[in-house]
């Protein structure tokens, strides 16, 4: 979801605009950084070490960096309606316990993100086509975490 400044006073920890937030490190909870157009996420996101949530919603990305596996408080990310396949798998160093990543190119997840099967609790991968072997792998990657996918196809990878 992609909030206006509006609606949250920065003083809150909500930020929707990365100078903003870099100017103000130590006070950043929620970055929302949605409909921007960004082909990569910026790298001095990693900066922010009180980040908890991190919102990526409709942009371009096709990856993300590594270097968010270096924001030790970050638990919720949406990265929903971009082009990513996968996500690093030192990603799996954080506290994780939401993944929003509908609409994009998912279908797997590293082996290293079984360190997340007790904390991960919500996990939203509508909008992929996926066999049921596909959906069953990430579902016992994730037995704790409710997991929204689309019905299962006889779909080839197309992309």
């Amino acid at each position: 979801m992609c909030f206006p400044l509006s609606l949250f006073a920065q003083s809150e920890g909500f930020f929707s605009n990365l100078d903003s937030a870099l100017a103000n490190p130590e006070r950043v909870i929620t970055l929302s950084l949605c409909r921007q157009r960004l082909k990569e996420v910026p790298q001095k996101i990693s900066n922010l070490k009180n980040l908890q949530r991190l919102i990526l919603y409709r942009n371009d990305l096709k990856s993300l960096p590594k270097e968010l596996s270096y924001l030790p408080q970050l638990h919720y990310i949406d990265i929903s309606s971009n082009y990513i396949d996968s996500l690093p798998k030192e990603m799996a160093a954080l506290p994780l316990d939401t993944i929003i990543a509908w609409d994009n190119h998912i279908r797997s997840f590293p082996q290293e993100f079984s360190t997340l099967s007790n904390s991960l609790k919500y996990l939203d991968l509508r909008a992929i086509p996926m066999n049921k072997q596909e959906q069953k792998a990430i579902k016992e990657l994730f037995p704790q975490a409710k997991t929204r996918m689309a019905h299962p196809c006889n779909c080839n990878r197309y992309w």
